[in-house]
């Protein structure tokens, strides 16, 4: 049997630790190579393993479409109160931290 990669990571975080990790890791991996795509790639996964878009979207109080639009790229420019609405809408928060090189 063959599970493909998007049924495995929906699957997979569903685990909330593994989910918050995961998190944490595309946004860092978003902040150091400014990979757009797949840093909302992630976070598509993470709303596909609690519900639909079209659920999620209104539990955040956004319009599916332009919920799609930005998990897809459609629009690159989400404002920093777009993300926090769907960051929150995962149960995190934003936060700053002094860089340790």
């Amino acid at each position: 049997m063959v599970i493909k990669h998007d049924d495995y990571m929906i699957k997979r975080l569903q685990d909330p630790i593994f989910q918050k990790k995961w998190i944490e890791e595309t946004m860092r991996d978003y902040i150091e190579t400014g990979d757009y795509n797949a840093f909302f790639r992630g976070l598509e996964y993470v709303i596909k393993s609690r519900m639909t878009v079209a659920q999620f979207a209104k539990n955040i109080g956004m319009d599916r479409v332009q919920l799609t639009d930005i998990l897809h790229g459609k629009n690159k420019n989400p404002s920093l109160q777009t993300i926090t609405k769907i960051l929150s809408g995962f149960g995190y928060t934003l936060s700053i931290s002094e860089q340790i090189a």
